[in-house]
């Protein structure tokens, strides 16, 4: 019996429904936990099934797609790895046009599908049971029948497949049809036999096979665990992320970068309400000629000496960042207006997002006597609107541009650091411009904002002056230059 030794990837559509950020980077480079959803389905075809070859079909945005083939390729110097452009004719066209290139069988993997913990290999297993095997559509078990209506359901007698029901009203089963197939060269004659759809006007995959079903009774499923996620839109692509981060969360290690000077008054309260919460704190300390960095040093706290004045807090806070050994950094001003209480509220969504930073918006959660007044409210109210305003095809939601309490995962910020110049005021709402226009993922989370110990002028935008800097940064970010 032959062996499986070609993969195809279908990494070609636009993916309309995950806009906009489709527009910027197509669905199958969408990054989960550093690796693409591309390089995780060549990883799954050359790892779990031995191929030898695999067909990357591309399309939207093809340049970028061939860029992480080009990428990938050296990973996997057994397979050979090739680029196919579509048909614009769906999928089905898209595979048929490999006829002339393929002539064995081939395994067929859509590439805005994911599957994390795939018993992929069993694919195999059911090559060798029938050897009059024509195809196999992968199937699994799911208790949410809304899923089955989004994919396709799968009728069976044993394992043979009797039909298929693209996106089904009511389901027969629990069977979800999952976007992996197993041809063999039957497929293309299938093909050429099946008419084009009603619905879209050209020929679905699920037609074909559908055929194939009914007429040779030799199409056969196979039953696959796994977590799988059909990245249809945004919120499916987020899912994904919060699923898998949520699932090893607890090892990644935390590190808090505490910015401070001369705050011997209110560091050790900072410390004793945070130290438990996190693997390691950094003191970015500029020099205090007070007990600062003693008082940090008898926490454990490891203090780093910042030459610059303390109105650089900016460059103070980069400073921690770039020395911090955690997967996720939390900066935390050293006055006392912020509680460890708030912590586990940025950290849930630091598992779907890039960036989470609080918001001092919420009238409930500033104590009495904070350092919040309405001026200074009303202003970072605006900074935060005024990026919104200048990437809203990205959908960010901003109602604070200067909330000094906030957690990044430290490779995003390493991946925007050569664009950060702030190193005053506006450096928090350039992190949230860059986390943007990077598009990455930033999300507000409303905290308590408290007292101070022993109020000082602090980094944060205060006045029509600062507004006017961040729009000359925007502006300088979105153009190129001042217009």
């Amino acid at each position: 019996m032959k062996k499986i030794e070609t993969g195809v990837i279908a990494a070609a559509g636009k993916g309309t429904r995950s806009y906009p950020r489709t527009s910027f980077i197509p669905k199958p480079l969408f990054r989960i936990e550093g690796k693409s959803i591309l390089e995780r389905n060549i990883e799954l075809l050359a790892r779990k099934l031995k191929v030898s070859r695999i067909y990357v079909i591309v399309g939207h945005l093809a340049e970028q797609v061939m860029a992480e083939v080009e990428r990938v390729r050296p990973l996997y110097p057994d397979v050979e790895i090739e680029t196919s452009f579509w048909t614009r004719k769906g999928l089905a066209s898209d595979v048929a046009s490999l006829e002339n290139r393929i002539h064995g069988p081939f395994v067929t993997v859509l590439g805005d599908e994911l599957y994390h913990h795939s018993d992929h290999q069993k694919i195999l297993n059911t090559w060798k049971k029938h050897k009059n095997l024509a195809a196999s559509v992968a199937v699994k078990e799911t208790p949410l029948v809304s899923h089955i209506k989004k994919n396709y359901s799968v009728e069976l007698d044993g394992d043979r497949v009797l039909k298929l029901i693209e996106k089904p009203e009511n389901p027969a089963n629990r069977l979800l049809g999952l976007g992996t197939y197993l041809f063999t060269p039957a497929f293309f004659e299938a093909f050429r036999a099946t008419p084009p759809s009603d619905r879209t006007g050209v020929v679905e995959i699920t037609d074909v096979i559908d055929g194939m079903a009914r007429q040779t009774s030799r199409v056969y499923a196979t039953r696959i665990q796994c977590a799988y996620f059909n990245i249809n839109s945004l919120q499916d692509f987020h899912h994904a992320v919060y699923e898998i981060r949520n699932e090893r969360f607890h090892h990644f290690k935390k590190s808090l970068i505490i910015p401070a000077s001369n705050r011997e008054q209110s560091i050790d309260d900072v410390l004793n309400d945070f130290k438990s919460t996190v693997d390691e704190i950094i003191v970015v300390d500029a020099g205090s000629t007070d007990r600062t960095a003693d008082i940090a040093k008898s926490h454990g706290a490891r203090v780093v000496t910042f030459d610059g004045p303390r109105e650089k807090e900016g460059a103070m806070v980069m400073r921690g960042l770039e020395q911090a050994r955690g997967d996720l950094c939390i900066v935390v001003s050293a006055d006392g207006t912020f509680r460890s209480k708030d912590l586990p509220k940025l950290m849930e969504y630091m598992k779907d997002c890039d960036m989470a930073i609080g918001t001092r918006t919420t009238r409930q959660m500033i104590e009495q006597g904070a350092n919040l007044k309405t001026v200074r409210r009303i202003v970072n109210l605006m900074a935060g609107k005024m990026i919104e305003v200048f990437y809203w095809g990205m959908e960010p939601r901003f109602t604070d541009a200067g909330c000094r309490y906030f957690s990044i995962w430290k490779d995003t910020f390493m991946k925007i650091r050569p664009r950060l110049h702030e190193e005053g005021a506006l450096y928090i709402a350039e992190m949230m411009t860059e986390v943007v226009r990077s598009l990455f993922r930033c999300i507000e989370v409303p905290v308590t904002y408290f007292k101070p110990v022993k109020d000082q002028a602090a980094a944060d935008i205060r006045g029509l002056v600062d507004l006017m800097k961040l729009t000359v940064m925007l502006l300088k970010k979105k153009f190129g230059r001042v217009v």
